[in-house]
């Protein structure tokens, strides 16, 4: 018969093993729980940061007013620009000067004009050799060589990529143009500035009736402070940096806070050619903001002179707010460039481009029937926030900005569930 004392030894030791196994377990289980916490509050963490961050798409053709947007969101809302900073903003003013020059220069040219001192015609020559203007739309149509294409792959992600690696490529053939002005040229270009000829195409040039090559309205406001821009301290104010006119090339994005929330705006190429690849950033918008140049009304587009620029928005407008991965998306609709489409509509009747279009020829008449015109063409569930806009205009914009970012964070509350 087996003794009772090894027998109560041996349930002791039974003991003691379940005793030191739940108490492993019991630390596994706090060991587990502490994991499962801190995931849960890392969740927690994302998705309250996700909810305080805003994704804003700026659509929109060329020339449209989006990165002078951006520019007005930096002035109201970011660094304000800096002065160092505006100081390299110094050669795209001259290279913006340098383009108005060459199409004055050509004007001068095409009607047999020359300058008073007839040898400054053979300066104003090598002036455009050494300061060469190059075509934004030349430029995205020329294929690049097979051998610097990025490999195909699959995904959004992927074709996104190579989209930005094919126009990182071409941007940087741009980049050669912005070296501004040299002190010779521009004292050149002030010796032009002051000829008496010179100044009779500037003011032709200025007319869409007489000069196929007409100057833009950046282009004017350059001119017109000529010499206060090629003075020897000379330093961009906001002013300026808000009339250069720079294409965007790919996709830029800026970010921006406000009163808690992280703006994250999406500027991308306007280029009728480049807007295929605006898809793949329609994921995770919190709203769009769409940019139609009123003024165009009477333009065409720089790539395709048979398309009328204001229907060229307004079909697009249709496209991108009928698209499904935009579905549940709200747009803001900016029509800009108001203080050119007033002017042009003292000389230029808006039926003659819009024959649908039968009312009077006043600013508010005219902006109600484009505003309504856009209106319908969006889906009949999405609301449209519209705007008319002057995104050169900072003290305009400075009230437009503050109701359009009350919007935008109204919106954002709706989708998240928060009571605003």
């Amino acid at each position: 018969m087996e003794s009772k004392e090894p027998k109560k030894a041996k349930n002791a030791l039974k003991r003691v093993k379940k005793t030191l196994s739940l108490s492993a377990v019991g630390k596994l289980s706090r060991d587990a729980l502490k994991r499962s916490q801190s995931i849960d509050n890392q969740l927690q963490a994302d998705k309250d940061r996700k909810q305080n961050e805003l994704s804003l798409l700026l659509l929109g053709g060329a020339c449209c007013g989006k990165s002078t947007f951006v520019k007005q969101l930096r002035i109201h809302y970011g660094d304000g620009f800096p002065e160092e900073e505006r100081l390299q903003y110094k050669n795209q003013v001259h290279d913006n000067v340098s383009g108005a020059a060459h199409k004055i220069i050509n004007y001068m040219h095409t009607h047999d004009i020359s300058f008073e001192k007839e040898c400054m015609m053979v300066q104003a020559e090598e002036f455009q050799r050494r300061n060469p203007v190059l075509d934004i739309n030349e430029i995205l149509k020329t294929p690049q060589p097979v051998e610097e294409r990025p490999a195909a792959s699959k995904g959004a992600n992927s074709l996104l990529a190579m989209a930005c690696s094919e126009l990182s490529k071409r941007f940087a053939i741009l980049n050669m143009k912005c070296n501004g002005l040299s002190l010779n040229d521009q004292q050149l270009l002030l010796t032009f500035w002051n000829d008496k000829n010179f100044q009779q195409c500037y003011k032709s040039g200025q007319s869409k009736e007489t000069s196929p090559e007409n100057l833009t309205p950046q282009e004017i406001y350059f001119c017109d402070n000529m010499n206060r821009i090629l003075s020897e301290n000379y330093v961009p104010t906001h002013q300026d940096i808000l009339y250069i006119r720079r294409p965007t090339l790919g996709v830029i994005e800026h970010v921006f806070h406000v009163d808690d929330l992280l703006y994250r705006v999406i500027d991308v190429a306007g280029q009728k050619s480049q807007r295929k690849k605006w898809i793949h950033l329609f994921e995770n918008v919190t709203v769009v903001l769409f940019f139609v140049s009123l003024s165009g009304f009477d333009e065409t587009l720089e790539e395709d002179d048979t398309l009328n620029s204001l229907t060229d928005s307004l079909n697009t407008f249709h496209d991108v707010s009928h698209n499904h991965y935009l579905d549940k998306t709200d747009f803001l609709l900016f029509l800009n460039k108001y203080d050119l489409f007033k002017e042009k509509l003292k000389t230029v009747q808006l039926k003659t481009f819009l024959a649908s279009y039968d009312g009077e020829n006043t600013p508010d008449a005219c902006v109600k029937y484009v505003r309504d015109v856009f209106h319908q063409h969006r889906p009949c569930h999405k609301q449209v926030y519209t705007h008319v806009s002057c995104a050169t205009d900072v003290e305009m914009m400075s009230d437009i900005l503050a109701k359009v970012l009350n919007i935008i964070a109204e919106i954002n509350c709706k989708k998240s569930g928060k009571l605003f």
